[in-house]
């Protein structure tokens, strides 16, 4: 019952003490004497506990699903910042080549946009993987599923290292994939922030019970766990 948070003990309690004075007044309207109903309040007060800890008993095997579910809903919001922030970089890039550059060796002309992208690792991106680990924790898959959901957040950590190796060589210069034949605007920084986007994409169809698109050796997309 202590385990229970506040609002759903005291909804108990108050549940407890309306069966408790409904009982008495029924016994009151019967006619029966004081002491009677002395005997009879403490006779319920004393099996409190053990109605509480029945209640107790019937909400705990809510909590794990709820818990999942707000752990997978902060997955979600930070997922789609994630998105927004490569859309961010792709309009971004493109548009500052539309500026004069400074021919100085070891320039970044970049700048900006090396900024944006690091301010929203630290406030979207870890925290977006450090969610998807709390997440898949709570969750309660088939075993090849929680495996594969568990381990889409120890790829963020790849995905995170390609990242800053793009952001050190200011990698914002449109980039078209060999394997893909895909244009990026935004570069090998968007790139990898599209990878991000996916394998955050990917948690989320596990998590709700669905089969991700996953890719083999070569970068090609294909389907099935």
């Amino acid at each position: 019952y202590s385990s229970q948070p506040k609002e759903l003990r005291a909804s108990m309690l108050a549940l407890c003490e309306l069966a408790v004075g409904l009982l008495l007044t029924s016994v009151t309207n019967a006619g029966s004497r004081p002491a009677t109903l002395a005997i009879s309040r403490r006779t319920l007060v004393q099996g409190l506990p053990s109605t509480l800890a029945a209640l107790s008993l019937a909400a705990d095997p809510i909590a794990p699903a709820h818990a999942s579910t707000i752990a997978g809903e902060k997955v979600q919001i930070l997922a789609s910042k994630a998105k927004a922030l490569r859309a961010t970089v792709r309009t971004g890039a493109a548009n500052r080549r539309l500026l004069p550059f400074d021919p100085t060796p070891g320039m970044n002309n970049y700048a900006s946009a090396t900024d944006n992208v690091l301010r929203a690792k630290a406030s979207v991106l870890l925290p977006l993987q450090a969610a998807m680990a709390a997440a898949a924790a709570k969750a309660s898959l088939p075993a090849e599923a929680q495996k594969q959901l568990e381990l889409q957040p120890l790829l963020m950590k790849g995905h995170f290292e390609e990242l800053d190796q793009a952001l050190a060589k200011y990698k914002f210069d449109s980039y078209t994939s060999k394997t893909t034949g895909r244009v990026y605007p935004g570069g090998k920084v968007e790139r990898e922030l599209e990878e991000i986007c996916e394998t955050a994409n990917d948690f989320l169809v596990l998590l709700g019970g669905g089969t991700p698109s996953v890719k083999d050796d070569e970068g090609n997309f294909k389907y099935g766990l």
